[in-house]
């Protein structure tokens, strides 16, 4: 039942209290005022049963109502319990939004970044790149000179074989004939020959310098490409130009010819005619005459 509904019948009630007096008054004064006075009677006991019939529609529709209002009542606070809810959704999902614009900034920032190193890194790589070909190329054309200077050192070592059996040879010519001469200058009686000479000149160790009075020995300190240094100098007698013997052990190593680059206690020579050992740190050294004469 609406609103309009309920306060027309409000309004017919109150007329049929208000007319029904009227109505008797009126019909007492006209004839048969008896069966007018029970016909609104029974008006009048209609009037107010529909009035009770009334009253209870308004009641059960006043409880329907209050029980729509109450359900109305618990929807809303179920609405704003969502809608509290939704708020806080979106402050979380605010945060959310606003920790992943930072992290997208972050994730920005590291990606130039990172695309920065990357650039630095291939312009490194090229240049290494480049070096490595430039070091390739340059290994290639060391084995190539190393496969020179091995060939050049087995034909060396070759000649110095073939030279020392010469040698050898020579020696063994000179000693006869100056057994066969102390025999002729005894059978003339001429007097015993001049001693022979003690240094026998070699192929790979002959003194371009000066001797010293004593031997020199020293030890290699360094080697650089094709120029060792070693730890006696000027002020042991060595000289620019002499050759020194390098040994290992017992083993022939090179001949190491001194240079300019001289000072009391240090010197540098070019190494000469290897014998197939490479020249290394600590190994010995003895000047060329002392060499021969230990020979």
């Amino acid at each position: 039942m609406t609103t309009t509904t309920k306060v027309f019948v409000i309004l017919v009630c109150l007329f049929a209290f208000i007319f029904t007096p009227m109505s008797i008054q009126f019909a007492a004064r006209t004839e048969n005022w008896r069966q007018a006075a029970e016909n609104f009677r029974e008006l009048a006991e209609s009037t107010y049963a529909g009035e009770r019939s009334a009253l209870a529609i308004l009641a059960s529709e006043r409880e329907r109502f209050r029980s729509l209002m109450a359900e109305q009542q618990r929807r809303l606070e179920a609405g704003e319990q969502r809608l509290a809810e939704l708020q806080q959704q979106v402050e979380r999902l605010t945060q959310e939004r606003d920790q992943l614009a930072r992290s997208q900034q972050n994730w920005e920032t590291s990606t130039r970044l990172l695309t920065a190193e990357v650039k630095v890194q291939s312009t490194a790589n090229r240049e290494l790149s480049a070096a490595k070909e430039e070091a390739l190329e340059r290994e290639r054309e060391l084995r190539a000179n190393n496969l020179m200077l091995t060939d050049r050192v087995k034909e060396l070592t070759a000649q110095l074989v073939v030279r020392r059996q010469q040698l050898a040879q020579k020696l063994d010519e000179i000693a006869g004939i100056r057994e066969e001469n102390r025999r002729l200058r005894e059978q003339v009686n001429l007097g015993r020959a001049g001693e022979p000479a003690t240094a026998a000149p070699t192929p790979t160790a002959a003194a371009i310098g000066p001797a010293a009075a004593g031997p020199i020995q020293g030890q290699v300190t360094r080697v650089e490409g094709q120029r060792a240094t070693i730890n006696v100098g000027s002020a042991s007698g060595l000289q620019s130009g002499m050759v020194m013997v390098v040994m290992r052990g017992q083993d022939y190593v090179c001949d190491l010819e001194i240079t300019g680059d001289l000072t009391p206690n240090e010197a540098i020579g070019l190494i000469r005619h290897e014998s197939g050992r490479r020249i290394r740190q600590n190994d010995l050294v003895v000047d060329a005459a002392s060499f021969d004469r230990a020979r």
